[in-house]
């Protein structure tokens, strides 16, 4: 297990002094990279050659995070397969985990847009964790989805594996959830299949679907779906 302690700052922190959504998310990246470093599972000779990308993420959150919190974020590996690398991650505060994350990740050819195995890109992994993760939930899209705008992708939203960041998604979905429902909400589970990767300068027809505190976000470039959110907001105990 690899952790990271941190002090939740302002200025990733919503109106209600709460931690955006997308910055959970944020957090898990940044584990994600060093643990890949620290365990062989990245280095330096992949730059700008191969890539991990992750598939599939649901994680669960069982209270609010809040401006100047002391949380530890914890990740593991689990029992991989030669192009499938679960990855859990663990929320803790206080001495208390209160959430908790699986996702799928699978390594990339940058150049082909493919994926490849470890082998060709000359990695030698670590000795495979006999922990055995469930899987992210899979999502479907929904009948009764409703268009509700588009979303231009811009510079800003590029990572380094040329295509939309995964935390962007989040940020572009919880953008369609009204604000005020924010003011005495919070979200404490999230399911996110992400189905073809996004370009810049590509357009996204973004689909809302909603059933009470539930909402699906779906967005579809030039017709074929990419990806489905699937967000549940809890109201907060007064």
């Amino acid at each position: 297990m690899y952790k990271l302690h941190y002090t939740i700052p302002n200025d990733q922190c919503d109106y209600t002094s709460r931690l955006r959504d997308e910055n959970i998310f944020v957090y898990f990246s940044r584990l994600a990279v060093i643990d890949a470093l620290n365990t062989g599972f990245y280095n330096d000779s992949m730059k700008g050659k191969y890539g991990y990308v992750v598939s599939k993420q649901t994680l669960t959150l069982n209270e609010p995070i809040y401006e100047d919190d002391n949380i530890t974020f914890v990740t593991d590996i689990g029992h991989y397969s030669n192009v499938i690398f679960p990855r859990f991650y663990y929320i803790e505060k206080n001495g208390k985990r209160i959430g908790e994350c699986r996702s799928i990740w699978t390594l990339i050819d940058l150049k082909r847009r493919r994926i490849t195995s470890p082998r060709r890109a000359s990695i030698e992994l670590p000795a495979n964790p006999d922990i055995i993760m469930e899987e992210p939930e899979t999502l479907f899209t929904q009948a009764n989805r409703q268009h509700i705008s588009t979303y231009k992708v811009v510079y800003s939203d590029i990572d380094t594996n040329g295509h939309l960041n995964n935390t962007r998604y989040l940020r572009i979905a919880s953008n369609l959830i009204p604000v005020e429902t924010y003011k005495n909400h919070f979200l404490d589970s999230i399911s996110i299949n992400y189905k073809k990767e996004i370009l810049a300068h590509q357009t996204i027809d973004l689909y809302l679907t909603q059933n009470n505190d539930e909402y699906i976000i779906e967005g579809d470039v030039e017709g074929e779906n990419c990806f489905i959110i699937k967000i549940h907001m809890k109201e907060i105990e007064s």
